[in-house]
């Protein structure tokens, strides 16, 4: 799958792991419809981050993290296939590019460091249910990354800045948070489709030319 048929089968496979969370199969495992209560703080070095300055450290940590895989990651040979198969997937396939293998190479670090990220959201918290879990957690994930900008780390910063502070100061007309999230999807899509910060493309460098070669 890809494109658009790809993120809608992502959604219906995120919707039916919440209503599996909320259903009596996995009761013993998830807490059914109560969650998972009581949940430590992890501790790391014999230190145990049971404080919201402690936590602070610790997303700073990880954001840190995320940020530097992603920067060497973007340069690599591995960044370059992604460009490639995001552009043009056929292209990419026809000049050698194992589509299949570094696709999911992507899925597995993307699961990863949201792995991390949903194991410090729940241990900070001390709890995790099925309602943290809805259809509208993806959708924000997703719209924070189309206003801020698609590919780059100071585009996503912006973008969860801009719509973690907008909730706050749509507070009071709560019924029309999502209507005017839409429309602000709908303005961005139509006036900066790349986002606030759109991703530079990366150019072809030229070798810089060494004294043996000159004539």
């Amino acid at each position: 799958l890809r494109g658009d048929y790809l993120a809608i089968v992502t959604l219906g496979f995120g919707e039916i792991i919440r209503i599996l969370l909320k259903s009596d199969i996995l009761t013993n495992f998830t807490g059914g419809p109560r969650g998972i209560q009581n949940i430590s703080g992890p501790t790391l070095f014999g230190r145990v981050f049971n404080s919201d300055v402690h936590f602070t450290y610790l997303i700073t940590a990880a954001v840190l993290l995320a940020a530097f895989v992603y920067h060497r990651l973007q340069y690599s040979r591995t960044g370059r296939a992604w460009l490639s198969i995001r552009e043009d997937e056929t292209v990419a396939r026809a000049t050698g590019v194992n589509t299949t293998r570094y696709k999911l190479l992507a899925l597995a670090l993307g699961a990863a460091f949201a792995g991390l990220a949903g194991a410090i959201f729940a241990s900070r918290n001390q709890f995790t249910g099925p309602e943290e879990h809805s259809l509208m957690a993806s959708i924000n994930v997703l719209s924070l990354i189309i206003v801020g900008g698609m590919g780059n780390i100071p585009g996503t910063i912006l973008g969860a800045f801009a719509l973690k502070g907008l909730p706050e100061i749509l507070r009071e007309f709560a019924n029309y948070r999502l209507l005017t999230f839409g429309a602000l999807l709908v303005v961005m899509m139509l006036s900066r489709p790349n986002g606030m910060i759109p991703s530079k493309r990366p150019k072809f460098q030229v070798p810089a030319e060494s004294a043996e070669d000159r004539p």
